[in-house]
């Protein structure tokens, strides 16, 4: 009996490692192609009128190809995560012409913080997939709060559900997968809402040490 449950959890050990590495080689997998080609053609289009920005551009790109190639691990650091979002954001902001359309604000000591990586993204992803463009600024308001016993993030897009917002089909990781990867890695230790009203589509994740 004690031999059959010791490869019992050798096994279960096994299969967990197995799928933790499957994650981690899906999370790679699902940068958003319609996102990688704007932003080529964006880059593009900077190299005759700003070859500075458009530098500035390959450059954040790069930084996201190589969080999720070399630099995604079980747990990473809050601030490789949050660095990985601002290079996101710096590159959908190319899209618009009022920089004001994004706002991004963290408050409390985050840098001592830990998370799982690409927890974050989907909430910031959705928001540039489905939010109205002609609206009051900020259009996408995103927040991170670091306080000693939680993380808390929250982004504010405004939306209408009469509208098809976009019709890129393409997936990205999406909001579903990480509820699912929530419930996984942190059981009792989170709350994920998403709430609309009054035109605001309001994605909020807290975690708890």
């Amino acid at each position: 009996l004690l031999k059959y449950w010791y490869q019992n959890q050798q096994l279960k050990t096994e299969l967990e490692n197995k799928n933790k590495s499957s994650e981690l080689a899906l999370l790679r997998s699902q940068l958003n192609p319609h996102f990688l080609f704007n932003t080529l053609n964006n880059i593009d289009s900077l190299i005759m009128t700003n070859p500075e920005k458009a530098s500035d551009a390959v450059i954040k790109l790069s930084d996201i190809l190589r969080f999720m190639i070399y630099d995604i691990n079980d747990v990473i650091t809050l601030d490789s995560e949050l660095n990985y979002l601002k290079s996101y954001i710096a590159l959908q902001k190319l899209r618009y012409k009022n920089t004001e359309f994004v706002r991004f604000s963290v408050q409390g000591n985050c840098s001592s913080k830990k998370i799982a990586p690409m927890l974050l993204i989907p909430i910031v992803e959705n928001a540039f997939k489905h939010g109205l463009k002609n609206v009051p600024m900020p259009g996408v308001d995103i927040r991170m709060d670091c306080s000693e016993n939680s993380i808390k993030f929250e982004v504010i897009n405004h939306f209408d559900d009469k509208l098809e917002i976009n019709k890129d089909k393409t997936p990205g990781i999406g909001l579903a997968n990480t509820k699912r990867r929530l419930e996984l890695l942190y059981p009792n230790k989170h709350e994920f809402l998403i709430v609309k009203k009054d035109g605001l589509y309001t994605t909020s994740l807290e975690i708890f040490n």
